[in-house]
């Protein structure tokens, strides 16, 4: 495999448009609660490295899935990236996000940082095909909160609220996330949430989520 071929795959198996979503906004939400200057580069360089060991993770773990299902936007499948190739850009990826997390968010906020990924990895090697699929998304987004007030200060925590709607946002990611591939899932004897549920169900479920979260949002932004 070319070097841009296969610098490519590690790109795209990194699930690059969430990956860079979750930067990005890791990165407005640190300005917001009101860091600056390198800080903000610690937090987008230890976000980057988390969410890029989680989707190489994924990967690693679904590829013979994506192989035997022929799942062509997967690098597995398109690019002909090995299993094997991703275990050094995730060891490498997990030590860098390892002391960044503490440059960025100080103990307590790295730790969080650090949990976040951890719960994310459990997801990936553990509940992805179950019932509590939506549980990690729950958790690290949760944590993630955590993470970003503290980069901004230590003093500095999020409200209930804030953790709240954070929850909200991972569960109902994790439900728009899999709704595309529930046939496909389901074909492979593959759990998870919404296989579990089924597609009207984990809609109704996601439209209740979604309420809540607009009611928590209101409450923040009324009552602070």
């Amino acid at each position: 495999m070319r070097i841009r071929t296969k610098f490519l795959a590690l790109v795209k198996a990194t699930h690059f448009p969430q990956a860079l979503a979750m930067v990005l906004l890791s990165i407005v939400a640190s300005a917001v609660f009101g860091q600056r200057g390198i800080q903000l580069l610690f937090v987008a360089i230890a976000t980057a490295a988390g969410q890029a060991s989680v989707g190489w993770v994924n990967d690693y773990v679904d590829a013979q899935t994506d192989i035997t299902f022929n799942r062509a936007h997967k690098p597995s499948v398109r690019y002909v990236l090995k299993p094997e190739a991703l275990k050094i850009p995730i060891i490498i990826a997990l030590l860098v996000s390892l002391p960044f997390s503490f440059l960025a968010a100080g103990w307590i906020g790295g730790s969080a940082h650090i949990l976040a990924v951890a719960s994310a990895q459990i997801y990936n090697l553990s509940l992805s095909r179950t019932f509590w699929s939506w549980l990690p998304y729950a958790v690290s987004f949760s944590l993630l909160t955590v993470f970003l007030t503290q980069s901004s200060s230590i003093g500095l925590w999020p409200s209930w609220q804030i953790v709240g709607i954070a929850a909200c946002v991972g569960v109902s990611a994790h439900i728009l996330n899999a709704l595309p591939d529930m046939e496909l899932d389901k074909r492979a004897q593959l759990g998870g949430l919404v296989v579990t549920l089924g597609r009207t169900k984990s809609i109704l479920v996601l439209t209740v989520i979604v309420f809540v979260l607009l009611g928590l949002l209101t409450w923040q932004l009324l009552l602070g």
